[in-house]
């Protein structure tokens, strides 16, 4: 029988998907913890400059890997199902040479802009932004790490370092303040991040090296660039596009409305975060088989996975929206204090919006991982555009509110777009239905 016949009730991929949601689900409530702890030892300023500073590295981060880590999922699946150790080597030293020179580009740059644009910012912003450049190189090389791991299956040891581990030291760091009473500024949270970001970074490269690096030791690497390269090019605009669409209104409310403004928004994007870490987490563990079941032509088996997926994501994703929906106000009141109960209105929109997509599934982890990412990288263009031309007429009449619109209503429009698609040209089902 193919390991693929009953995809999604054998053992591997059950196994990977209950991991990898009770990963994310650990992953997600510390950092909902990390979110409460800098909410109330920054405060909202303090907070409005740090959310401003790791966007920013967010951002930067996006040329530093341009959809690289798509990529390994998509070709490390593919060679571990043909065997080819050569293009699996290959591929992963011009990827680790890609993200040195690009971080090394990014460093240069930015040391330039700095004399005659940044350094005329804010103090306190500037100095956190300084310190937070230590994160590009630790977020591009430690996404190769995890993309690899994943290609390979490996779901719990590509997961475990970059969501558990990271946030869990940055929550001891923080408590560490708090039970010390220590002052905490925005420079020395970023810091923070760093460190606990450094050490992640070496969990994970042991693991990467126990499962793959010492199998490839004597192996002649063999390249494909021409092909990585085309292929790559869509996976860049992919999650450059959706990295820069989420972080755009961060920066319009930072721009036409406060930095206020800035942590409010922060506080409802956190917690509507926890409606969708069930579709992060499966997504994260079904892409590599629906990559190799593409590779073998297994179609049923793909709405196999489809199927049971979407369902999973809805059935989990609907009690943790209906819970902030209706509670809300009182849970903010209650976890991060009187002054961000404005964002109760933006997290109720935002939870919807998640919600409403949730009933679409996995599309946009379909496309990208059976060969039609220039579908996505196209839908997502087209959502960036949206995004910045009615995003600053709404934050400027409805601030947070008006954000909370943009983003929730372009996510639902872009994910039945996108069904469409799937459901015409691929014959397939992503939907709970």
């Amino acid at each position: 029988m193919s390991k693929f016949s009953k995809l999604f009730s054998a053992t591997s991929i059950r196994n990977a998907s209950i991991a990898s949601v009770v990963i994310k689900f650990a992953s997600a409530f510390f950092a909902f913890l990390n979110g409460v702890l800098l909410a109330r030892l920054l405060g909202v300023e303090g907070l409005g400059y740090y959310v401003l500073a790791f966007t920013t590295m967010t951002l930067l981060s996006v040329p530093a890997a341009l959809g690289i880590p798509n990529l390994l999922v998509r070709y490390i699946s593919k060679y571990n199902v043909h065997e080819n150790l050569s293009m699996m080597k290959g591929l992963l030293i011009k990827s680790n040479q890609f993200v040195f020179f690009t971080s090394a580009l990014i460093f240069a740059i930015s040391y330039i802009t700095y004399f005659f644009w940044w350094k005329h910012y804010n103090n306190v912003l500037v100095e956190t932004l300084i310190y937070s450049f230590l994160l590009i190189p630790l977020l591009g090389f430690g996404g190769i790490r995890a993309a690899t791991l994943r290609g390979l299956k490996f779901i719990v040891l590509a997961e475990l370092p970059e969501t558990i581990m990271r946030n869990i030291l940055f929550t001891v760091f923080l408590l560490a303040f708090v039970f010390f009473d220590y002052t905490l500024t925005p420079q020395i949270a970023i810091i923070l991040q760093v460190i606990a970001a450094a050490l992640s970074f070496i969990l994970g490269y042991y693991f990467l090296q126990k499962k793959l690096l010492n199998r490839l030791k004597q192996v002649q690497p063999e390249y494909q660039i021409k092909e990585w390269i085309q292929q790559a090019i869509p996976f860049s605009i992919n999650s450059g596009v959706q990295i820069v669409k989420s972080k755009l209104l961060v920066y319009v409310l930072a721009i036409f409305g406060s930095i206020e403004a800035v942590a409010i928004f922060d506080v409802a994007v956190r917690g509507a975060s926890l409606v969708t870490f069930t579709m992060n987490s499966l997504n994260a563990a079904i892409s590599p088989y629906l990559s190799a079941a593409y590779e073998e032509a297994k179609l049923k088996n793909i709405q196999t996975i489809l199927t049971k997926a979407s369902r999973a994501i809805f059935i989990l994703s609907l009690p943790v929206a209906l819970a902030f929906i209706l509670g809300g106000e009182w849970l903010l009141t209650l976890v991060f204090g009187k002054e961000y109960t404005n964002a109760y209105i933006p997290l109720v929109i935002l939870c919807v919006g998640n919600l409403v997509s949730a009933t679409t599934g996995s599309v946009g982890v379909l496309l990208s991982m059976t060969g039609r990412q220039k579908v996505f990288s196209n839908s997502n263009v087209l959502m960036l555009v949206l995004s910045v031309i009615l995003s600053i007429p709404m934050i400027i009449y409805f601030d947070t509110v008006g954000a909370a619109i943009v983003f929730a209503s372009l996510l639902i429009i872009q994910n039945f777009m996108l069904f469409v698609y799937v459901r015409k040209h691929m014959k397939l089902n992503t939907t709970i239905f």
